[in-house]
C-alpha cells in the first residue's frame, strides 16, 4: 500500500492482486471493503478485509497482504500528525489503540454505499472526500449504537450533486432536497464547513472547471461555457474577468506557453 508524502488526508479507490511483502509507511491507513476480499497481516496479526470488516494500519506497523480475486477497496491515508490536531481529538487513542480489524456497522455500511454510488466525485473532489472521511473517522471512534452527527454527510451529498450538475441551472431548494435537508440548514452547513455560501461555491467550481477545460482541451469557448453552466461565451468571459482578472483567450494562451 505504498509510500505517501502528501500531508493531507487522501482517499482512493484501489484494486489489488497477488502478494505484497511486509512493509510499513509513515502515515495511518484505513482499508474498507467495496467488493471482494483481501487477507492481510498487521504486526503479526492476521485477518481479512471483506464485506463484514475493515482494517486500521497504524503508521510504522509492518503489514503484508494477499488478494487473489477481483476486488475493490476504499483506502484512506491519514498523516500521523493529523491525529494530534483538534479536529480528531483522542482519535489516536480511541482508534489506533483498539483492535486492528473493525466490524462494518450499519452507519459505516451506509457511508460505503454512498461511496460506491459517488466514487468518481469522492476520489476527485477534496471537499467531498474531506466531508466523507470526517464522518467515517467519527463513526469508527464512537461506541456501537451511537450515531454521529450527519451534517458532514449531508454536505457531502450536496457537494456531490453540485459537482455533477455544474452544467445545469441549480437552486438552493433543489440542492437541499437532494441532500435531505432544508435550505436554511444548507446555508448553515456551507458557512460552518466551507466558510462560503452554496452559490459562491458553485461559482468557484464553475470557473475552476472552465479553466481546466481551457487548458486541457481544444473545445470551443462557447462549448466550455455551456459545460460549466454559463449561457454563452460572453457570460463566461465576464465571470472570469470579474473574479480572476483573466479572459478565456488569455488562459488558453498561457497553457500553451507553459
Amino acid at each position: 500500500m505504498g509510500s505517501h508524502d502528501n500531508p493531507a488526508v487522501s482517499l482512493a479507490l484501489r484494486s489489488y492482486s497477488g502478494q505484497v511483502e511486509l512493509h510499513d509507511h509513515d502515515f495511518h491507513q484505513l482499508v474498507l471493503p467495496q467488493s471482494g476480499s483481501m487477507d492481510i497481516e498487521v504486526d503479526g496479526r492476521g485477518g481479512k478485509v471483506d464485506w463484514s470488516q475493515g482494517v486500521v494500519i497504524p503508521a510504522g506497523a509492518r503489514h503484508a497482504f494477499l488478494a487473489q480475486k477481483t476486488n475493490t477497496f476504499l483506502v484512506l491515508d491519514v498523516p500521523a500528525t493529523t491525529f494530534g490536531g483538534p479536529k480528531y481529538v483522542d482519535l489516536s487513542t480511541r482508534l489506533l489503540a483498539g483492535k486492528r480489524f473493525f466490524p462494518v456497522r450499519p452507519e459505516i455500511r451506509h457511508l460505503l454505499d454512498y461511496a460506491s454510488r459517488s466514487a468518481p466525485l469522492l476520489t476527485s473532489s477534496p471537499q467531498v472526500a474531506e466531508s466523507w472521511s470526517t464522518l467515517l473517522l467519527s463513526s469508527l471512534t464512537l461506541p456501537p449504537g451511537i450515531i454521529p452527527e450527519h451534517g458532514q454527510f449531508t454536505l457531502a451529498r450536496a457537494l456531490a450533486y453540485i459537482e455533477s450538475h455544474l452544467d445545469s441551472r441549480l437552486s438552493a431548494m433543489e440542492i437541499a432536497r437532494v441532500a435531505g435537508t432544508s435550505e436554511r440548514r444548507l446555508y448553515v452547513l456551507f458557512a460552518r464547513h466551507l466558510k462560503s455560501t452554496p452559490f459562491a461555491h458553485i461559482a468557484t467550481l464553475r470557473l475552476n472547471r472552465a479553466i481546466d477545460l481551457l487548458c486541457e482541451t481544444a473545445l470551443s469557448i462557447t462549448e466550455i461555457a455551456h459545460r460549466v453552466g454559463y449561457a454563452d461565451q460572453s457570460a463566461l468571459t465576464h465571470a472570469l474577468k470579474k473574479n480572476r482578472d483573466l479572459t478565456p483567450a488569455a488562459v488558453r494562451r498561457s497553457s500553451r506557453v507553459s
